[in-house]
C-alpha cells in the first residue's frame, strides 16, 4: 500500500515549538490547552502576513526541534518496512532541507518526499492509497472525494465525522487502521 504521511501535529508535536516561538515573538505565554484552531497565528491575532514574518523568522528551528510523537518514529519504521512512504507536507520549500535533516536525524525512511499545499491532488497524481493528516480542510476534501484519510486527533479536528475518516489518537491506532486499510485494497 501507498501511504502518505503529513509531519506537523502527525508525526510530531509542532504546536508545543510553534508555542514556543509565536510566544517569544509575541510576548504571549500560550500554552497547548489554549490551542483550537488549525491555524494557531490565529490565537495571537496576527494576520497572514505577520504569521509569514514569524514563520520565516523562526521556521528553522521550529522544524528541527519538534519531537515526534510517541510511537511515530516506531511505527513509521515499521511501515517503511510494509509499504510505500512519502511524507506529503505543507511546509514551503524553504523549509525543504531542515524537513530531511529531521527525518534523518529521527531515523524515519521515506520512499519519497513532496512540499505542496494540494495534497488531494498530490496524492491522487502520486497514486497514494491513504493519507495521515491532522487537518480538519485536508480530511474534507478526501472524505468528499471519497478517499480515505487517517485523521490524526487533535482539539481542531474533532467535529470531522465521515466514513471515509479513521480517528487516530495515537501511532498505535494509525497502525492498526493501516492494516485494516490495507487488509481490505482501498486505493486512490
Amino acid at each position: 500500500m501507498h501511504i502518505g504521511i503529513d509531519l506537523d501535529n502527525t508525526v510530531l508535536d509542532a504546536t508545543s515549538t510553534h508555542l514556543k516561538y509565536y510566544n517569544l515573538a509575541s510576548g504571549f505565554s500560550f500554552t497547548p490547552q489554549d490551542v483550537n484552531d488549525f491555524y494557531m497565528y490565529r490565537l495571537y491575532g496576527w494576520d497572514e502576513a505577520t504569521r509569514n514574518t514569524v514563520y520565516e523568522r523562526y521556521g528553522r528551528d521550529i522544524h528541527w526541534t519538534s519531537a515526534p510523537f510517541p510511537m511515530a518514529v516506531e511505527t513509521l519504521q515499521q511501515l517503511f518496512s510494509e509499504h510505500q512512504i512519502t511524507i506529503v507536507t505543507a511546509r514551503p520549500m524553504l523549509f525543504h532541507d531542515v524537513t530531511v535533516e529531521w527525518l534523518e536525524h529521527h531515523n524515519i525512511q521515506y520512499h519519497s518526499i513532496v512540499l505542496c499545499e494540494n495534497k488531494l491532488e498530490q496524492c491522487v497524481n502520486a497514486k497514494i492509497d491513504v493519507l495521515i493528516d491532522d487537518g480538519p480542510h485536508y480530511a474534507r476534501e478526501f472524505a468528499q472525494a471519497k478517499k480515505p484519510v487517517i485523521l490524526y486527533e487533535q482539539p481542531y479536528n474533532r467535529s470531522i465525522i465521515d466514513d471515509y475518516v479513521y480517528r487516530a489518537s495515537d501511532w498505535l491506532e494509525v497502525k492498526k487502521h493501516i492494516d485494516h486499510l490495507a487488509s481490505h485494497s482501498v486505493s486512490f
